[in-house]
């Protein structure tokens, strides 16, 4: 875990010398996550799976479908399918808090998580080797190293 931490501390200071950060991120963050896919590092499972590289309602409905098991939907009002990363920690983060929350946890709710786990890693390690070739500052690629590098740890120390 040092060397992804260093390495995001590293960019948060780089970026802190740059004159105009905000708006520098802010295209970086443009150029890096709403491109095509040849030339960026979308946000969503869907793009990752081996059949194809198309948004696939079958990535969609089986978030949709572990968001529903733990009582969880997309706000309307957010426009992105439900496949997309934000959509997935956000999953995480309650599945995880969830689990803290009562001295003994259900057996389902560690399959949910393990299972969203699981399904993130086998997408994330290309997602986060696509945000080091395409954003040539840096900053997204040291997040979502340390991204990466969290979740692997959270699947190594699972109890289930």
């Amino acid at each position: 875990m040092q060397a992804p931490v260093t390495q995001f501390n590293q960019a948060v200071a780089a970026l802190q010398q740059r004159p105009d950060a905000r708006l520098e991120l802010a295209a970086d963050f443009a150029g890096l996550f709403l491109m095509t896919e040849k030339s960026a590092a979308l946000p969503y499972a869907s793009c990752y799976q081996p059949e194809s590289s198309r948004f696939k309602q079958e990535q969609s409905a089986q978030m949709k479908a572990l968001l529903a098991q733990t009582g969880m939907e997309v706000n309307g009002s957010f426009s992105e399918p439900e496949d997309h990363i934000a959509v997935i920690l956000e999953l995480l983060s309650r599945l995880n808090f969830a689990l803290t929350e009562t001295e003994a946890p259900s057996q389902k709710l560690f399959e949910l998580r393990n299972d969203v786990l699981s399904r993130s890693l086998s997408w994330l390690p290309e997602f986060n080797q696509r945000c080091i070739r395409h954003d040539g500052f840096g900053f997204y690629a040291a997040l979502s190293t340390l991204l990466l590098a969290l979740l692997r740890l959270d699947a190594s120390t699972s109890p289930h």
